[in-house]
């Protein structure tokens, strides 16, 4: 199999396999890159990297690998003006073995960046870990560390990152145009270390021991401020009573030549009242991390410019609801309890976007 990877068990193999581990040299490789890979030699991006005597790095490409950096748009000067060095990859890779003065032996491990998924790093990991480390995914998305004397040792998401990646969104701040997915690439991208790898001493007997205390398990709980949302009832209201009169008068025409004109409506009117930075997110979800205050106003006020947009948007949300509720589940349920399955679900989902696009959420952080 060419993803098998012959196990790693201590700072020795480690030494080794770098050592018998002949250099890719190719038209795309030259021997300074000195590329060696791990297991198979064609996938060339999982690799050993060695930053010095007594520290290897185990590397499965992406933004901490000054060889196999991809999937990032960034601009050139700023990644010649910020190289990455030997410290942030052994800072930042997967996997690094060290051995200390004293000739202690140790392994880190570190999940990827974001809080999306990272699944080449998990399989890498999976099948890179000494063989009395486990690794485990569970459900939820989360990831975890098992070994002899403790199981479900978490492993959170890291958010550390190379200074030129730090530096590049440091400059795409100052421009102003941040969507949501920039804001959380930016969230992914801090300097220095953030002290949410593993890490792991060697025994004697080859079995590994936690070093300090096990990360936190935390989740974002969201909870609706009440009284901020019991204030705009009346309008919210009123508002949610005008888009469903017009929603059945509106249904045929709801398709993406109305969205992208829409967007298109929205994205003017924003330049013209110069709230390009307050209006959120355009293309397929309009107003997505809109400044909540504008979109009181829009709704208290029926002669808002963004009043047509805002209400749109709304009935995408009810289009995207109705296509969204799956009939197939109910076929032995009778239709009138199919009906109201049907409008408790639309409720439910257009209360949900209301909720976001005002600000009624609040978002909180919890140990669990």
């Amino acid at each position: 199999m060419t993803n098998y990877i012959n196990k790693i068990n201590c700072f020795a193999d480690a030494e080794a396999r770098y050592r018998d581990t002949k250099p890719l040299v190719s038209k795309h490789h030259t021997l300074e890159e000195d590329v060696r890979p791990v297991g198979d030699r064609t996938r060339k991006q999982e690799r050993i990297i060695k930053i010095s005597d007594t520290c290897y790095a185990l590397s499965c490409g992406g933004r901490a690998d000054p060889v196999f950096t991809w999937g990032l748009s960034v601009d050139n000067q700023i990644r010649a003006a910020y190289p990455i060095t030997p410290a942030e990859i052994g800072r930042l890779s997967p996997i690094v073995w060290r051995k200390l003065k004293d000739g202690t032996e140790t392994i880190t491990i570190r999940n990827g960046a974001g809080e999306w998924q990272h699944n080449h790093i998990y399989s890498f990991i999976n099948r890179a870990l000494p063989r009395n480390i486990g690794f485990v995914q569970t459900r939820e998305g989360r990831q975890f560390l098992n070994t002899h004397e403790r199981s479900r040792i978490y492993l959170p998401k890291t958010t550390s990152a190379p200074r030129y990646l730090v530096e590049y969104w440091k400059a795409e701040k100052k421009k102003g145009k941040m969507t949501s997915w920039h804001k959380a690439y930016m969230n992914a991208a801090t300097a220095g270390d953030d002290g949410l790898s593993v890490t792991f001493k060697r025994e004697e007997n080859g079995r590994f021991t936690l070093v300090g205390e096990p990360h936190k398990v935390m989740v974002d709980r969201t909870y609706v401020n009440k009284e901020l949302k019991a204030s705009l009832k009346k309008d919210v209201t009123a508002f949610l009573e005008h888009v469903t009169a017009l929603y059945p008068l509106m249904q045929a025409q709801i398709n993406w030549s109305l969205r992208d004109h829409t967007n298109k409506e929205l994205k003017q009117i924003a330049a013209e009242l110069k709230l390009e930075k307050q209006v959120g997110g355009l293309y397929g979800n309009l107003f997505q991390g809109a400044e909540p205050k504008l979109i009181h106003r829009i709704i208290k006020d029926q002669e808002h410019p963004m009043r047509h947009s805002l209400t749109l948007t709304a009935m995408f949300k009810i289009y995207d609801a109705v296509s969204g509720f799956k009939m197939w589940k109910h076929r032995d349920t009778p239709s009138e309890e199919v009906e109201k399955l049907r409008n408790a679900h639309i409720r439910s989902s257009v209360n949900k976007w209301i909720n976001e696009v005002c600000g009624f959420n609040n978002t909180i952080r919890k140990e669990i």
